[in-house]
């Protein structure tokens, strides 16, 4: 459940940032860039010891198919 919660803050906060850039023009490139920065810093800071800081389900399937990471801690409905 945290890889969720930091995937969407991450893609809402990111992907808002360049809509807003496009739409009203304020944000401008270098802005767009420190607030994906940003973000990515504070869902780790705020979620590293629940889900390991690692925000992809991609990742945490992986490191359980090779045993890098216990079946018990993976959300069986993501496989």
């Amino acid at each position: 459940m945290a890889e969720v919660i930091g995937t969407y803050f991450v893609v809402f906060a990111g992907c808002g940032s360049v809509a807003v850039n496009k739409i009203y023009g304020s944000v401008t490139f270098p802005g767009v860039c420190v607030t994906w920065g940003l973000i990515v810093m504070v869902m780790i800071y705020s979620l590293r010891r629940i889900s390991g800081a690692h925000f992809n389900p991609a990742v945490t399937i992986t490191l359980a198919i090779f045993r890098r990471f216990s079946y018990k801690e993976v959300n069986f409905l993501l496989l």
